[in-house]
């Protein structure tokens, strides 16, 4: 299958956590042969002394810190070409986490956006809870959030959950991209959120014209149908189940 995804952004925060994450996203460029591009958004306070070991113990100017950031920048994107020849391009921008991830994305017409699940800890958490979401919620690209502590580079079973929302087949193009490249089994779960009978034929014929895209592509598939009340409880039921 011909991938779509030309592009990559990367938001990055500096710490380990977000390497472990720019590692995977790697992974994923590499085999889609994509162009890759790490974000990093300043902010300007004390969080700075506890990422950037070159301000900790001095008072910084706003250029003092902008300069040791762009230099941890450019040592990820040196071991990145060092260790998996290919590099990446750095940016550091100011200001709003999530606006400036979504303006990025839209002018350098990123095509998938990779982010971890955990980054920086207290106050200064960059992935966690509130910015993700807004990412999520803003994006008007696929977002693509990675556990950090997953040591897992690839991606055998993939779970595509669809409900009766608009959206919920958009995620399906660039679910059957990544699964191309991988070798992934397919792993369509329907969750109508009615038993009526005609309600549920129109969500059976939804869950058809699913399969005949991914029949279309060649790749293999597994198909479920569960009437739940909490979607999402059992979504991860079966994703643990299935080891997706």
């Amino acid at each position: 299958m011909k991938s779509t995804i030309k592009k990559i952004l990367v938001p990055v925060d500096l710490t380990e956590s977000s390497e472990a994450v720019i590692v995977k996203a790697v992974v994923i460029a590499k085999g889609l042969k994509a162009d890759i591009s790490l974000l990093h958004v300043l902010s300007f306070d004390d969080y700075y002394f506890s990422i950037v070991p070159e301000i900790r113990t001095i008072l910084p100017t706003i250029s003092e810190i902008e300069l040791a950031v762009k230099k941890q920048m450019n040592g990820i994107q040196d071991r990145i070409e060092k260790k998996y020849g290919l590099t990446p391009e750095v940016f550091v921008t100011t200001g709003n986490i999530e606006g400036e991830v979504i303006d990025f994305s839209k002018n350098k017409k990123i095509d998938l956006i990779i982010m971890g699940t955990h980054g920086a800890s207290g106050a200064k958490e960059f992935f966690i809870g509130s910015n993700a979401q807004r990412v999520l919620a803003l994006s008007e690209i696929p977002v693509l959030t990675m556990q950090i502590n997953d040591e897992k580079t690839e991606f055998r079973n993939i779970l595509i959950p669809i409900d009766n929302s608009l959206h919920s087949r958009e995620k399906l193009n660039v679910s059957m991209i990544i699964a191309s490249f991988f070798g992934s089994t397919i792993h369509l779960l329907g969750l109508p959120d009615s038993s009526e009978k005609a309600e549920l034929g129109k969500f059976k014929i939804k869950i058809k014209t699913a399969e005949k895209v991914i029949r279309a592509a060649k790749l293999p598939f597994i198909t479920s149908i569960i009437r739940v009340d909490n979607i999402a409880k059992a979504t991860l039921r079966y994703a643990e189940k299935n080891k997706c």
